[in-house]
């Protein structure tokens, strides 16, 4: 996983079940899972949540706005789509909850994660500092509709 590639970003006090239970509960989780067997191969949650971390960081669309946290893909299913199957949901929910842009950060030393951000059509627009953690985490924005007024 992540930690045995040097990555600390996520350690034994985040993200925890009690967290994943409560995302759950608020119906914001949503999970990726195998056709055939059911099995999940990934969650993350899709939240519209004022998000005090996110203050200082120079976002170019004002909020609300939808921000995806804690995605998580199963090692043994990375290389499939999962990622994306779960950027295809964030941005059809995005759509849907009427935001005119999606949010999403990761850790300064997640370079896999980065560029997966990059690829989905994310730009990065600054940074910041989360928890415990000594480094920082880059923000990224994508905007779902262009603003005509």
């Amino acid at each position: 996983g992540m930690r045995e590639r040097g990555n600390d970003q996520w350690g034994d006090d985040y993200p925890t079940r009690a967290i994943y239970a409560a995302d759950i509960e608020r119906g914001v989780l949503w999970c990726a899972e195998d056709g055939e067997t059911g099995t999940v191969l990934g969650a993350a949650a899709i939240t519209c949540d004022h998000e005090p971390d996110y203050a200082g960081v120079p976002f170019r669309c004002p909020e609300p706005a939808a921000a995806m946290h804690r995605m998580a893909v199963e090692p043994s299913a990375q290389r499939r789509g999962v990622a994306s199957a779960l950027f295809s949901q964030f941005e059809r929910e995005g759509r849907r909850l009427g935001v005119a842009a999606l949010r999403i950060d990761t850790y300064s030393r997640n370079d896999r994660m980065q560029a997966l951000i990059v690829k989905q059509g994310f730009t990065y627009v600054g940074d910041t500092h989360m928890a415990k953690r000594p480094l920082a985490y880059h923000c990224y924005e994508k905007l779902l509709k262009e603003d005509n007024s």
